[in-house]
């Protein structure tokens, strides 16, 4: 029998070759099963993020809101000397972006691959 790509009459494997090649498969087969694991996991990940969206946001969205209305009332409409109102408005603002991360790290977690390509 001859070999099509080289031209050479083909050689019977010899035991190691044969390893190599199972090796080689079980490299591949380790690689699809680490995928496979990863992608159980981002789905559990994703799973209690999208649970505790609704809570994260009801605790959040409100402190942000309620912490500028009282900056906005007692630091600079009163404007009470003892009120930290620089602080307490990073701290809304801080309430604010903190709910912003954890929506990026939801979308982070629920991004599917591109299906645009022709087949």
């Amino acid at each position: 029998m001859r070999d099509l790509k080289t031209e050479r009459a083909s050689q019977p494997e010899s035991p190691g070759h044969a390893r190599s090649r199972l090796a080689g498969w079980t490299g591949a087969g380790l690689w699809w099963v680490g995928i496979a694991v990863w992608q159980v996991l981002r789905c559990v990940i994703c799973a209690l993020l999208v649970l505790g969206e609704p809570v994260v946001r009801a605790v959040l969205v409100p402190v942000a809101f309620l912490s500028f209305l009282v900056t906005l009332i007692f630091g600079f409409l009163m404007g009470d000397p003892r009120f930290p109102r620089w602080g307490m408005l990073a701290f809304s603002v801080g309430a604010l972006v903190l709910y912003w991360f954890y929506l990026w790290l939801m979308s982070l977690f629920m991004t599917l691959p591109a299906h645009d390509y022709e087949h």
